[in-house]
């Protein structure tokens, strides 16, 4: 009789449980795991210590795996066939709602601070490229001085001179000849000589004055007109032709340089401090008592709860819908 009582008992208790209704006991239990959820301050859901640990633990067991390398190639690679097989433009793929969200963003006026995009492009690197940008346009303007110089009445009488006296040995008539091409050559050898010392002496300003035009109140509408340049320059892109550019990349060495670096910081003492630092940090800054605070703040309580309580209500219909809940629940009866 005590076995029968108990065996009814449980079941009793499993078909309630089991009663997926919205007055149901479950219904009730998924609303109380997540208020209390919500109710704990950040630094009780989040402890620093422990979530550090694990992060550490994690990073430091993935970057060992031998499968790590595979990790990350595989994702590259259905990237770039998803990529390759899109022969639209990145606009088409887009919801133009998207697009025109995004195109009225960059039209905002806005201008970067002078000291801070200065201390960006004033580096070693971007000047070698503004140098070399410099030396090929000035030589380029000095190969094209030929023409002109060849064109004016200096020239043509000139060459005029030089074919009258075509045909003499020597004297007037070969430096007549030849008197054109050494005045536009000279120019030419002369920029050759001076392009590089011209460049160098002119980096500086080329640099402040494009930080000048970039952060420039004044010049708000070309600065708008020049990040929408570029926008739609993006949006005419196709896949094929991204995954191009992304293709030059070498995504092996790319992912043995990232798992080395990691490596080698997580191998270094104080590691784990740093985790735990930042995370420290990141909940000391947070100035909500609670998950219910910071979500109400965000004006997302609302939506946040409706969704919690359901999924939570889903995994535990699933949960005591299984055999081994079935048998779990049984042993507390006996």
């Amino acid at each position: 009789m005590a076995t029968k009582g108990k065996e009814k008992t449980s079941s009793t208790l499993l078909a309630r449980l089991r009663d997926d209704s919205d007055e149901g006991p479950l219904a009730a239990l998924a609303e109380l795991i997540v208020d209390d959820a919500l109710a704990r301050p950040l630094s009780e859901l989040i402890d620093a210590e422990q979530a550090a640990e694990l992060i550490h633990r994690a990073l430091s067991a993935w970057q060992q795996s031998d499968q790590a390398q595979a990790g990350i190639r595989e994702p590259w690679d259905r990237l770039m066939k998803t990529l390759q097989s899109q022969d639209q433009a990145l606009g088409e793929l887009l919801p133009s709602e998207l697009r025109d969200g995004i195109a009225e963003l960059v039209a905002q006026p806005f201008a970067a601070n002078r000291e801070l995009l200065l201390a960006l492009l004033d580096r070693p690197a971007f000047r070698q490229l503004v140098r070399e940008l410099l030396v090929d346009t000035l030589i380029g303007f000095g190969r094209r001085l030929r023409t002109p110089v060849a064109g004016t009445r200096l020239g043509k009488g000139l060459s005029d001179l030089g074919r009258r006296a075509r045909g003499r040995t020597g004297g007037i008539g070969d430096l007549a000849g030849d008197l054109v091409g050494a005045v536009s050559g000279g120019v030419e050898k002369q920029l050759d000589s001076r392009a590089a010392e011209f460049a160098d002496s002119a980096i500086s300003s080329v640099i402040h004055k494009l930080a000048d035009y970039l952060c420039d109140d004044s010049r708000a509408d070309e600065q708008a007109a020049l990040r929408q340049g570029v926008l739609q320059g993006l949006w005419e892109l196709t896949g094929t032709q991204i995954a191009g550019e992304m293709e030059r990349s070498d995504i092996e060495a790319g992912a043995q340089v990232l798992r080395r670096s990691l490596g080698a910081w997580l191998e270094r003492d104080g590691s784990m401090d740093d985790l735990q630092g930042w995370l420290s940090d990141l909940l000391a800054a947070e100035d909500h008592d609670s998950l219910q605070s910071l979500l109400d703040s965000l004006g997302l309580l609302e939506t946040f709860h409706e969704l919690s309580v359901d999924q939570t209500r889903k995994r535990l219909q699933e949960l005591v819908a299984k055999k081994k809940f079935t048998r779990w629940l049984s042993t507390l009866a006996d």
